[in-house]
């Protein structure tokens, strides 16, 4: 399981997690926005993915190779309402404070601002009838390690699972099993698989480095065996139907 406290940074390796209308507890409630409030992401801003954060309710951390390490406590954001968006979901989040938004500033070579969602999320999507965190669209994203595997038989060079940023990958079942799935329980908590994700050229940088690939992998593979109408497709997003808890190593029950 992983979980990206900022937007588009690096990914935290989980044991355990609390499943939320949201998403996973404590998942995207930060993004980087422009001034005005146009969100900023590792798609055109690589060097987001070397960004290491950790946020734990109270206090957020952050860090990176090249730069100071900074933190700060949520008590001390100024939290002020700022209008922003999300791929067409226009909505209000909250200010943080300037060390923060100078410190990412540095990061990506340009003014930005760093945003809280705070307690509750107001972005509410009525195409899946929950509330979104600052995800692309979904509360969570399934990926599963054989479908990777086979996706590393088709290209050359090997690819990893950080480039596709899941929060939950499933070990065991076929290649592309997860295609057919509509509904599946881990744990005590039950997942609609509501539709495949399309992707786009974030998958072919190299979350070690946040530097894109100039062969364009593994996108453009993908491309020829994975399109959908106009979407190339890896990983199924999920909404949760209850909250509840999940941990390594629990089975993944198909109910349809």
């Amino acid at each position: 399981m992983y979980r990206y406290p900022v937007k588009s940074t690096a990914g935290e390796v989980l044991a355990h997690a609390t499943v939320t209308e949201e998403g996973l507890l404590r998942d995207r409630r930060f993004m980087v926005v422009k001034p005005d409030g146009r969100f900023v992401t590792a798609r055109t801003h690589h060097g987001l993915q070397r960004v290491f954060a950790r946020f734990d309710g109270e206090h957020l951390s952050l860090t990176h190779d090249d730069y100071p390490a900074i933190h700060a406590s949520r008590h001390e954001f100024s939290s002020q309402r700022f209008d922003t968006g999300v791929w067409g979901d226009t909505f209000a989040a909250l200010t943080t404070t300037f060390a923060l938004d100078a410190w990412f500033s540095r990061i990506v070579g340009e003014p930005v601002h760093l945003l809280w969602l705070g307690e509750q999320s107001r972005r509410y999507r009525d195409q899946i009838g929950a509330r979104v965190s600052f995800a692309d669209g979904y509360p969570l994203l399934l990926t599963a390690e054989a479908s990777l595997a086979e996706v590393n038989t088709w290209t050359d060079g090997t690819h990893v699972m950080a480039q596709f940023r899941p929060n939950v990958v499933i070990a065991g079942s076929p290649a592309f099993a997860e295609d057919d799935w509509r509904r599946i329980r881990i744990g005590d908590v039950v997942f609609r698989v509501d539709k495949p994700c399309g992707r786009c050229v974030m998958i072919t940088v190299d979350p070690a480095t946040g530097e894109r690939r100039p062969d364009g992998e593994p996108l453009r593979t993908l491309g020829r065996y994975r399109k959908q109408g106009k979407e190339v497709c890896f990983g199924q997003n999920l909404v949760a139907e209850n909250t509840g808890e999940l941990q390594i190593g629990q089975a993944v029950e198909i109910l349809e």
